[in-house]
């Protein structure tokens, strides 16, 4: 957890890169275990995926439907991401004791310091918010035939709303959990071991845009991946990623929702 009380060890990011348990090798064999078969069920949805010219929502029964099979798939299919994690780093303390408490200490479940967090977290949100107008900029501005994943779950929404609440719930809340362990607990140390730190940021934030299968929203993807990484490094703790991650999504949600509702246009 983030504590109040910094500790100018915990804090501070290490001379030496910070090494994980587990090697390259697993490390890469997590990922492609991981991600490919993201990515094979990511493109086969995309490819079966239409929507309906009509504006009229569905039939209530219809829609509450939908919005528990998406709750469910998404729990399932985010709940992927923490596989390869969980599986190495339990590979590795086998034989050791207390096994939980070193797991979850490996993939960054450690306390760092409140004041230091807030501040990283705030400016941060402020630059991907930066940069989410300057995308959306050069989009209008150059004509980009470019659908961003925003744009994919309003035009949804006209027509599942429920779904929609549901697909934005799973966003806020489930994805930043999953997501996290994975790519910041496990792949971003596990990088390091190969790699200086920066390069290590980059790979890692690549990966995340990738995963998402979104063409449209890559750049903006990518832009967070970085901030996410250098969040994990600096602060050497995932909390402070899981919350600006919850943050960033919480903030597209709200966007979705008053759209929906009319508040904005």
């Amino acid at each position: 957890m983030i504590e109040s009380t910094p500790d100018k060890k915990q804090v501070q990011p290490q001379s030496a890169p910070e090494q994980a348990p587990w090697t390259l090798h697993q490390t890469l064999m997590g990922v492609l275990l991981t991600m490919l078969p993201w990515m094979a069920l990511a493109i086969a949805l995309n490819s079966v995926g239409t929507t309906s010219n009509s504006s009229a929502p569905l039939p209530f029964n219809l829609d509450l439907s939908g919005a528990i099979i998406t709750i469910i798939f998404s729990a399932l299919i985010e709940g992927a991401f923490v596989i390869a994690p969980f599986y190495f780093a339990n590979k590795v303390f086998s034989a050791m004791r207390p096994r939980a408490g070193l797991v979850f200490d490996a993939l960054g479940f450690r306390k760092t310091s409140l004041r230091r967090a807030a501040f990283w977290i705030f400016g941060l949100i402020l630059a991907i918010f930066a940069v989410n107008l300057l995308y959306s900029a050069v989009i209008t501005t150059f004509h980009l035939n470019l659908q961003t994943n925003d744009q994919v779950i309003l035009a949804h929404s006209k027509q599942e709303p429920l779904t929609t609440y549901a697909t934005l719930f799973a966003a806020v809340f489930i994805a930043p959990f999953c997501e996290e362990i994975f790519f910041r607990g496990f792949v971003f140390p596990g990088l390091r071991r190969g790699m200086p730190v920066g390069p290590a940021i980059v790979v890692s934030s690549l990966l995340f845009a990738i995963a998402h299968a979104d063409p449209g929203s890559f750049a903006v993807l990518f832009i967070i991946g970085l901030a996410l990484a250098f969040i994990r490094w600096r602060s050497n703790s995932i909390w402070p990623c899981m919350f600006l991650h919850m943050l960033n999504n919480g903030i597209g949600a709200v966007s979705i929702l008053l759209v929906m509702q009319g508040t904005i246009h």
